[in-house]
């Protein structure tokens, strides 16, 4: 038998290393910052305020004009001591003493039942139309006033009257002769013109018959159906009338500084009627009087309170 021993080899060299690598660099350093920016600037303050402004004037006060209004009342009618004031007028007479040769008389409208006065009956009637009916109220009329006793003979007065309005009467209207008045008169009122013979046309609204002599009672303001007496005229007692005329002057005085350059609105009330004035006056200067005067009609059979009430608004510029 044939034996050999193969021999163990030797154990293999470990392998060449190759280069050693170069150590591992440190951690690389931060790049070095750049320059540091400023800090961020705070909120802009807001703008430093420019001067408080002067305080506003107060307004200018206004130049007052300061008008002093005075009103008096005179009248040319008989006045205690001749005095010409409203206030000391003498009371009229108001009873007729003698025939008249002239009268006035104030249309009321309406029927006989307003008559007012002491005539005795077998002087005085009126009588309302039982088909055409009494005058209204208001409108317009034809009245025809003639003498009783001769009714075709004269005309005391004939034409159309409104409500309210007064119309003459005189023996040969509308001359008036002078002549007086006959005893009687009659009064034909129609709606409309009655044409050439009123005393015969039947169709009147009132018909009146009245005493006119002055021998018997006769007053102003007496009432004949819907016509009034308010003023007759005779040798004796003259012109005598329910009415005078009263004068108001209204004295204006600027006691301020400043003018009235435009006066906007002037009026004076008496009783609840108004006067518009305005035109009569355009400015007033300082210290500058100025007097209106107006007239009214003062009925002296009633008594009653006259009210005197004056406006006036003016501008300056």
């Amino acid at each position: 038998m044939y034996m050999f021993t193969v021999p163990t080899p030797a154990p293999t060299p470990p392998p060449t290393p190759g280069p050693t690598p170069p150590p591992t660099p440190g951690p690389t350093p931060p790049p070095t910052p750049g320059p540091t920016p400023p800090p961020t600037p705070g909120p802009t303050p807001p703008p430093t305020p420019g001067p408080t402004p002067p305080p506003t004037p107060a307004p200018t006060p206004a130049e007052e004009c300061n008008v002093e209004v005075v009103t008096d009342c005179s009248t040319q009618a008989a006045t205690v001591g001749g005095s010409g004031d409203c206030d000391a007028i003498i009371p009229i007479i108001t009873r007729c003493d003698q025939r008249a040769t002239f009268m006035e008389m104030l249309y009321n409208g309406g029927d006989c039942s307003q008559s007012f006065n002491i005539q005795e009956a077998d002087k005085f009637d009126c009588t309302d139309s039982a088909t055409l009916g009494p005058p209204g109220d208001s409108g317009q009329y034809w009245i025809h006033v003639v003498p009783k006793k001769d009714p075709t003979g004269d005309v005391y007065f004939s034409g159309p009257v409104n409500v309210g309005d007064v119309f003459p009467m005189c023996p040969g209207y509308p001359a008036c002769s002078g002549d007086r008045f006959e005893a009687d008169s009659t009064v034909y009122i129609f709606a409309s013109d009655p044409g050439a013979d009123p005393v015969n046309n039947p169709n009147w609204n009132q018909l009146v018959n009245y005493h006119t002599s002055c021998s018997q009672n006769l007053f102003l303001k007496d009432k004949y159906g819907s016509t009034q007496l308010v003023i007759f005229f005779n040798e004796e007692q003259g012109l005598v009338s329910c009415f005078i005329t009263a004068t108001f002057a209204i004295t204006l005085t600027n006691e301020g500084e400043a003018s009235a350059d435009e006066i906007i609105l002037f009026t004076n009330t008496v009783n609840g009627n108004t006067t518009d004035l305005t035109d009569a006056v355009q400015g007033v200067e300082p210290g500058q009087q100025i007097v209106i005067t107006t007239q009214i009609l003062i009925d002296m059979t009633v008594r009653q309170d006259y009210i005197v009430t004056t406006d006036i608004i003016g501008a300056t510029e």
